[in-house]
């Protein structure tokens, strides 16, 4: 059972950012047209090679194992499991809670993130290579709120109004090996910038996939949730 390809899906959110909708109703089943964002999630996993599925849960965590039993029928050549913590742990401490589940190597994905990125492909080259751990980074542009000067020489050359800036954000995406769990604390919060600053200052390996013309879209508030909820397949979803 071990040697299934396994994913872990982060769904203990409170998703704050969402209220009133996640008061009632944890975000991953909030509905995307006929689906829910866990059943997008599930369906690109799947359709991915990955055959072990764990939800890392808390909050509203009776709701998802309801939810689970519907899921086992739906897919019934896919191990569903369901891990608990007991307090809130962040976005890395879960994984230690459901280390007995988890093989060599395993996936890591945000209960909120939809993406249409190569998951198979990305993973089986992490394996042959051997790698720790790896994070998926997003490109996005943010608008800079002035006007940027270049200056040469106390010479104004250019001038450029309210430009976008390029940023690398985390994609909420990772693939680790177990060898990771040693350097997460046990029933302690700890975050996944906590492992990626740890790994850093023990100067241990970080690969990254920049996902450059990938689908990648965080449903973290009301503005995004609303342009997509009604839409009928995610191939209509344009990354922010």
């Amino acid at each position: 059972m071990k040697n299934k390809q396994t994913a872990i899906i982060l769904v203990g959110g409170l998703g704050k950012r969402l209220r009133p909708l996640t008061q009632i109703t944890p975000k991953p089943l909030l509905k995307i047209g006929p689906n829910t964002i866990l059943e997008i999630i599930i369906n690109h996993l799947i359709k991915n090679g990955f055959r072990k599925i764990i939800f890392a849960a808390r909050y509203k965590s009776e709701i998802l194992k309801k939810e689970m039993i519907k899921l086992k029928k739906k897919y019934r050549n896919t191990e569903f499991i369901v891990s608990v913590e007991k307090k809130r742990l962040g976005t890395c401490g879960p994984i230690k809670v459901c280390s007995d589940y988890l093989p060599e190597n395993f996936l890591v994905i945000n209960g909120d993130i939809i993406t249409n990125v190569n998951l198979k492909k990305i993973f089986d080259s992490f394996v042959k290579k051997k790698n720790t751990f790896m994070v998926f980074v997003k490109k996005v542009y943010m608008p800079f709120e002035f006007g940027r000067l270049d200056i040469k020489k106390n010479k104004i050359v250019s001038v450029e109004e309210k430009p976008m800036i390029k940023n690398l954000i985390v994609g909420g995406i990772y693939i680790l090996n177990k060898k990771c769990l040693e350097h997460i604390p046990k029933n302690k919060y700890f975050g996944m910038d906590q492992l990626i600053k740890l790994f850093l200052k023990k100067k241990h390996a970080i690969e990254s996939h920049i996902m450059n013309h990938d689908l990648w879209l965080d449903i973290g508030n009301h503005t995004i949730y609303k342009k997509i909820k009604n839409l009928k397949s995610i191939s209509k979803i344009k990354s922010e």
